[in-house]
């Protein structure tokens, strides 16, 4: 069994010994996996501003329209491939490495680690876990939230294994979650005020403050993975 102040507590002894070097990781996976996000909203802000009724006739003309709604739509596609085959990827290095650093010192090039290997498993299993937590999310929030918790160790067994089959996956984190998943929300929700905090300074604060709950919950996974 864990406590939370217990892992908590040692994610802190970790962040002392290493913690720049962490935070390094966690802006690069940042960058990798969330920029493109950004990206793609920027645009869609722009249209919803300018294609009114109010602006030049060249933004709400049917041509311009038609051009520029082709612009977003080929640019989701994009992002959406970009997170299957790059951004979910870079999530297992990057766990793969907060798992390292329980002991040892790993270098940055850990977080591209999940691009060794058996690669194109690795992208299978992770589209499988998004895609099955978006089905449930799109039915019911509840039972959504309590799948995505279900799968939240999937990332981490796979940095650790990358060769595990989807049923190994699925089963391996189900069974560390089982019985967890309320102690696991409990953890996230501990967090906010940490998230708050982080908001100082136009939000650039929270990119000092994400090693901490990314070293906790890599502490939460080598504890729940000796139970299997």
């Amino acid at each position: 069994m864990w406590n939370r102040q217990q892992v908590k507590e040692q994610a802190k002894q970790i962040m002392k010994r290493n913690y720049w070097k962490m935070f390094v990781v966690t802006l690069l996976a940042g960058i990798l996996t969330g920029e493109k996000t950004t990206i793609i909203e920027r645009v869609q802000d722009f249209a919803s501003n300018n294609l009114s009724y109010d602006a030049q006739p060249i933004f709400y003309s049917p041509n311009f329209q038609y051009i520029f709604y082709s612009f977003i739509s080929v640019a989701s596609i994009l992002g959406i491939l970009y997170t299957i085959f790059i951004g979910n990827v870079i999530v297992v290095g990057k766990n793969g490495y907060f798992i390292k650093n329980h002991n040892d010192n790993p270098e940055l090039s850990e977080i591209f680690n999940g691009f060794k290997g058996n690669y194109l498993n690795v992208v299978k299993i992770m589209f499988l876990m998004d895609l099955k937590t978006l089905l449930w999310l799109f039915l019911f929030i509840v039972p959504g939230l309590i799948k995505a918790y279900e799968y939240s160790m999937i990332p981490y067994l796979l940095a650790e294994n990358p060769n595990l089959s989807t049923s190994e996956a699925f089963s391996l984190s189900k069974q560390m979650t089982t019985g967890q998943k309320m102690d696991l929300f409990v953890l996230d929700l501990s967090f906010i005020g940490w998230g708050f905090l982080g908001l100082i300074c136009c939000g650039i604060g929270l990119l000092f403050v994400q090693p901490y709950p990314e070293a906790t919950k890599a502490e939460v996974y080598l504890i729940l993975k000796q139970q299997v």
